[in-house]
C-alpha cells in the first residue's frame, strides 16, 4: 500500500466485569489507505463494533496500537481523543443517536459548535449539507417528525459536518428497508468521494458489502481474511459463507 492512512497493529481488547473477563479482539491487524472504502464483516460477537469504537477513540484497547495519519491514538489523552472525534472522524450509528429536542439543522450544527465554529458559519454549512442529503425542506423538523431514512440522512450530514478525514459507520443501514438503505449508502459514498474522505464500516447487507473497495473478515478475534471486491463478480448466493468459520485459522 502506497498511501497508508490507518495502521492497526496487534489490537487486543478484553471486557472486564465482576463475573468474567471476555476477550473479544486477540490481535487484529490491518491497514487502510487514504480514500479507501473498507467493509468489516464477521458474525455477531466477532468484535466488529468493538474495532470501530476503538478506531473512533471511544474506548482504549487492552493492547496493540492504532496509527492514524502517523500518530498513535492509543497513547492520547481523553481530551485529545475528544478533539480527534470532533475534527478527524465522523461516526454514523445504526440507531442514529440524534438529539430529540433539537431540529434537523441544529443536530447538524452541533459538532461544528462543539468544535468552536461560529454559529452563523455552522448554520450555513448545516443548511448546505441538509440540501445535499435531500432534506433542505426539513431543516426545522424534529427527529420524531421524520422517517427512519430521513433521520439517517441527518446522521450522514452531521457526520461530515466538520470535514473529517475518516467516516466510521456501524451498520448504517441496519434499521432501514433495502431501498432506503441503498439510497443512504449511495448518497454517503457520493459525499465521501466529493469531500475526499476514507470510510470504514460494518454491514450484514450483501449489496452494501459490494460497495466497498475491500473486505476484512473477523473470526475468533483476528482478521482471518481479506478480499478485494469486484463489483462485476460478487457472489450474492454465497455471501453468508464469508461469516462461516473455516477451521482454526484465527
Amino acid at each position: 500500500m502506497a498511501n497508508i492512512f490507518i495502521s492497526v497493529n496487534n489490537l487486543k481488547h478484553t471486557f472486564t466485569s465482576k463475573v468474567e473477563n471476555l476477550t473479544v479482539l486477540r490481535g487484529v491487524s490491518f491497514q487502510i489507505e487514504k480514500g479507501e472504502i473498507v467493509c468489516l464483516l464477521g458474525r455477531s460477537g466477532s468484535g466488529k463494533t468493538t474495532t470501530l469504537n476503538l478506531l473512533a477513540g471511544l474506548n482504549k484497547p487492552t493492547g496493540g496500537e492504532i496509527i492514524v495519519n502517523g500518530e498513535n491514538i492509543t497513547q492520547w489523552s481523553t481530551e485529545k481523543l475528544h478533539t480527534f472525534r470532533l475534527k478527524t472522524t465522523g461516526v454514523i450509528f445504526q440507531e442514529f443517536h440524534l438529539l430529540e429536542h433539537l431540529t434537523a439543522i441544529e443536530n447538524v450544527m452541533t459538532p461544528m459548535i462543539l468544535a468552536n465554529e461560529k454559529e452563523e458559519v455552522a448554520k450555513e454549512r448545516a443548511l448546505e449539507l441538509l440540501k445535499a442529503v435531500g432534506l433542505g425542506d426539513k431543516t426545522m423538523n424534529y427527529p420524531d417528525e421524520l422517517s427512519t431514512g430521513q433521520k439517517q440522512r441527518i446522521s450522514v450530514a452531521r457526520a461530515i459536518a466538520n470535514n473529517p478525514s475518516l467516516i466510521i459507520a456501524d451498520e448504517p443501514t441496519g434499521t432501514l428497508d433495502s431501498k432506503t438503505g441503498d439510497g443512504i449508502m449511495k448518497l454517503l459514498l457520493r459525499l465521501i468521494k466529493k469531500y475526499d474522505m476514507t470510510m470504514f464500516y460494518t454491514t450484514h447487507d450483501p449489496y452494501i458489502t459490494k460497495l466497498a473497495n475491500r473486505i476484512l473478515i473477523l473470526q475468533q478475534g483476528k482478521v482471518f481474511e481479506e478480499k478485494e471486491v469486484d463489483p462485476t463478480n460478487f457472489d450474492y448466493d454465497n455471501f453468508e459463507q464469508l461469516y462461516q468459520p473455516k477451521g482454526d485459522k484465527a
